[in-house]
């Protein structure tokens, strides 16, 4: 994380134009990333993909200002700071999720740079958010209304989930006439940028088999309520539940962690999460999902970081994780209860299949999943 840290210190507004942002004209194409905050989505889909871009010869990323992850602070605040100069200088400009009235913006930024390409990267189906999840609180029916219309203004829209990918497509043409916009989908890779400084891969110590389970929903959580109940009665000696995260607190939630005496790790920034992560010496973690739209358009972005600590995991066959996952080699895919069970109970006896998949689920992650060449052309194919 050192050189997004030092990147979000340098893009204060504190500082000159001159000494946050290089305009020197050039023969590349240029991306205009606008204040993506300093979140998982932040990262994946903004912060990283802007400093693997910059590697290349063809194409140069500008960011903003790297934000917070404070949720009191509207986007609109640091779009209205949008220098008439990175306008000019953009190719394309691109927004995160964008859910107030900004059609004075894109008016404007039209009437300096015509030629401009505008692009926001959409990281969830908000038509979908489950009522347990705090966040649809917060998506009332106006900044609904808002983000769909906003949808009809860009030229391009970037997921990061296939599935995701045809619904919002099929969602605009029918929603939206006369519109042209275009869904691409991008996906979120793991980057070197997000683990330098990182201490060495920590192993569990214990004499438990040490299961996590991160920033579960509830609806997700309660799925796997007769797996968690059953495992932690027949093995209590040798299984340890870990939740990093828990769900919006429910009283059914509160109880089921405290008959499994689960081990509870409150949320934390994500400068720290990495670390955090690593600390947890987790041998498998559990990614249950019920069967919902929000679900299947979700993003991967777990299942990268858990590989890239040879954490192997154990998925929900409705889990978006699931198309990145070799059965029993990358790791480990449940569908009925019983499967469930059955593969935590022979772990607790034998844990030879979770170490062996640790290591190629490791190494598939950084062969596959991370930006090379190959990888970055994606973006030289969308962004021409």
């Amino acid at each position: 994380m050192r050189t997004i840290k030092e990147l979000q210190q340098r893009l204060d507004f504190q500082y000159s134009f001159d000494s946050r942002y290089d305009i020197e004209q050039d023969d590349k194409i240029h991306l205009l990333y606008v204040s993506p905050k300093l979140n998982a989505t932040g990262y994946y889909r903004m912060i990283a993909p802007a400093l693997e871009i910059n590697k290349t010869d063809t194409h140069k990323a500008i960011i903003t200002s790297i934000e917070t992850n404070d949720f009191s602070k509207k986007l609109s605040d640091f779009v209205n700071q949008l220098d008439e100069r990175l306008i000019v200088w953009a190719d394309y400009i691109i927004f995160p999720s964008l859910f107030s009235d900004v059609n004075y913006l894109i008016k404007a930024i039209n009437t300096l740079n015509p030629s401009v390409q505008l692009v926001m990267d959409v990281d969830r189906n908000y038509f979908a958010v489950p009522l347990s999840i705090p966040l649809s609180q917060k998506l009332t029916e106006e900044k609904l209304k808002c983000f769909q219309s906003n949808l009809g203004l860009m030229d391009i829209v970037t997921v990061s989930n296939e599935a995701f990918q045809k619904f919002l497509q099929r969602f605009i043409d029918d929603r939206l006439e006369n519109k042209n916009t275009f869904v691409q989908f991008i996906p979120s890779l793991v980057s070197r940028f997000g683990y330098e400084e990182m201490l060495p891969l920590l192993r569990n110590s214990s004499d438990k088999l040490r299961v996590g389970l991160i920033k579960p929903s509830e609806e997700d959580l309660l799925s796997l309520k007769e797996v968690l109940l059953k495992n932690s009665s027949s093995f209590k000696e040798k299984i340890q539940f870990v939740c990093l995260g828990k769900p919006h607190s429910s009283k059914e939630v509160d109880l089921l962690l405290k008959e499994i005496d689960c081990e509870l790790h409150n949320s934390v920034s994500f400068l720290d999460y990495f670390e955090k992560l690593n600390s947890l010496q987790l041998d498998i973690v559990l990614l249950p999902a019920k069967e919902e739209l929000f679900n299947r358009h979700q993003n991967s972005h777990l299942f990268l970081e858990l590989s890239v600590f040879g954490i192997p995991v154990i998925a929900s066959i409705h889990h978006p994780a699931k198309a990145f996952i070799k059965d029993g080699e990358t790791g480990f895919i449940a569908s009925e209860v019983p499967e469930w069970i059955e593969l935590l109970q022979s772990f607790i006896k034998d844990d030879g299949d979770i170490k062996r998949v640790a290591t190629n689920a490791l190494k598939s992650i950084w062969m596959i999943h991370q930006y090379t060449s190959r990888h970055s052309q994606l973006f030289t194919d969308v962004f021409i």
